[in-house]
């Protein structure tokens, strides 16, 4: 039996359980800045006051969640294709050539992303938001875990494994269990 088997299962599980916190990190970064707008739009016109620090708040929120966003499209091949030619006049070896292009590009887009984001992280971590007062790095520390999450979809989708799992796309969807996603039903 190859030993890489459950080296790959094992890699795929924790990619898919950081997935999952991914996707529901994303709707709380969504709910939390459509709740912090809201409120402070109510406070800037019915009580002609507001929150000094929402603008920041919401910018940071909004980043996070377009770089997570971005990095979860990647497994669910959510990107934008752009389709010149129709795919049925493709020969099935040009496709795959296309698809081999595409997953390559996606990669040295992450590896950009991880190698200048972790620069940008480290340059503007010195600086300091004006109303919040915190780092302004906290800006853009989503790009190194974006980028290896997209990185490492795309790697995967290079090597031709699916990393798409029922059990993760049901729990997500409410129709599963944590427990049916531990349970591995990789399929």
């Amino acid at each position: 039996m190859d030993e890489r088997i459950p080296m790959r299962k094992s890699v795929v599980f924790l990619f898919n359980l950081i997935h999952i916190v991914m996707v529901y990190l994303a709707q709380v970064l969504m709910v939390a800045m459509v709740v912090i707008i809201f409120i402070n739009v109510i406070l800037r016109y019915v009580f002609n006051s507001g929150w000094v620090w929402s603008e920041e708040v919401a910018l940071l929120l909004a980043v996070w969640f377009i770089f997570i966003a971005m990095s979860l499209g990647v497994k669910q091949d959510l990107h934008i294709n752009i389709n010149i030619i129709p795919s049925k006049k493709i020969p099935p070896a040009l496709a795959r050539v296309f698809t081999i292009l595409k997953s390559v590009v996606i990669f040295i887009i992450g590896f950009v992303m991880l190698t200048d984001g972790w620069k940008l992280v480290g340059f503007t971590m010195k600086s300091i938001l004006p109303a919040t007062k915190w780092p302004a790095g906290l800006l853009y520390a989503v790009l190194p875990v974006a980028s290896i999450v997209m990185m490492y979809e795309s790697l995967m989708d290079l090597l031709g494994i699916d990393t798409r799992d029922k059990a993760v796309d049901d729990f997500l969807a409410g129709k599963g269990s944590l427990k049916d996603v531990m349970g591995g039903s990789h399929d």
